[in-house]
């Protein structure tokens, strides 16, 4: 059985353990508003929202006032399984969760668990940034002349690869209906960067004006097809007429190795209301999420250099590890 989630603080000693500040600043804790932050988080990329998960559970971790470590284990794998549940689509969250359940010893002592758990979770977070900096060099080495980038949707991935290599001119597109494309391009724009914002529809207008696309992935699958914001295909499709290279820019931690497992990722979708009102005999769609097909990509780019779908394959079959207990516990 499942332990029920208590909001009990744990003593003041503990509190040097926080290593995040900037997911929860003024969040009071609640487990339940934590795991649904990550739910209803419609703006972020996976890499962003993966390692705001982990610091759910090193805040669970260090809020809940737990009799023992295999109370408090049995708690954070529950909600571990829940925040994985939260977003099928995005491969990070199970492998980052995965690995830190592996690598987790359980020992006798409560805070020498915690302290193991927060350790674990400030790694992965180093990681995931020192990963975006070879990407960016790994970039270079293929568009060595690119001047003007056009990207879509949000991706934390591939906002530091154009700080790192400091591309002259940014062309993004709105990214509705949350327009993530509009807050890209107000972000790189207050910092300096020549950005251009046009709606989705104009896509393939703009599209030969840039030397290379690139967009982040919320995972990538066996086949080397990728899954990202719906519309990613369409930009993908106007740079394959143009011959315009379309680069995807992730780390291996967006492999999606529950796919590769066999485990079949259902597309999520949104409210319609983010998109119209109501109106008389008309549905509305709201997909997030689509799979772009590998002959759209020209490379998947990842901190270990560009990968076909071989080396995908060679990866996900040594980080089954960290995800096979997922696939245990939806099969119950």
């Amino acid at each position: 059985m499942v332990p029920q989630i208590r909001a009990a603080r744990v003593n003041g000693d503990l509190k040097h353990l926080f290593i995040y500040t900037s997911f929860f600043p003024c969040m009071p804790y609640n487990p339940e508003l934590l795991i649904d932050s990550i739910a209803m988080d419609n703006v972020h990329g996976a890499d962003y929202l993966s390692n705001k998960a982990i610091e759910v559970l090193v805040t669970v971790s260090l809020h809940e006032d737990a009799p023992c470590v295999d109370v408090l284990h049995e708690l954070l794998w529950s909600i571990g399984i829940r925040l994985v549940s939260s977003r099928p689509s995005m491969a990070p969250l199970a492998n980052k969760i995965g690995y830190l359940f592996n690598e987790l010893e359980k020992t006798t002592d409560l805070n020498s668990y915690r302290s193991r758990l927060r350790k674990l979770a400030s790694n992965l977070v180093r990681r995931s940034e020192k990963s975006k900096k070879r990407i960016a060099e790994y970039l270079e080495t293929v568009a060595v002349d690119a001047e003007t980038v056009f990207t879509y949707s949000y991706s934390s991935t591939v906002i530091d690869v154009i700080r790192e290599n400091r591309y002259e001119n940014i062309l993004v597109t709105e990214s509705r209906p949350t327009l993530e494309g509009k807050l890209l391009a107000e972000k790189l724009g207050e910092e300096g960067f020549n950005v251009l914002l046009v709606i989705d529809a104009a896509a393939g207008v703009y599209v030969p004006n840039a030397d290379i696309c690139i967009i982040g992935a919320d995972s990538v699958q066996y086949d080397g097809s990728v899954v990202n914001k719906v519309g990613s295909s369409l930009l993908g499709y106007a740079a394959l007429d143009h011959n315009i290279p379309f680069y995807v820019l992730c780390d291996t931690s967006k492999f999606n190795v529950l796919n590769y497992l066999g485990k079949t990722i259902e597309p999520e979708m949104k409210p319609p209301d983010e998109v119209a009102e109501p109106m008389l005999n008309v549905t509305i769609g709201n997909p997030y999420f689509e799979v772009v097909p590998p002959r759209l990509i020209t490379g998947v780019i990842t901190e270990k250099g560009l990968m076909e779908p071989l080396d995908i394959r060679t990866n996900m079959e040594f980080m089954r590890r960290y995800v096979e207990p997922f696939i245990t516990v939806n099969s119950r």
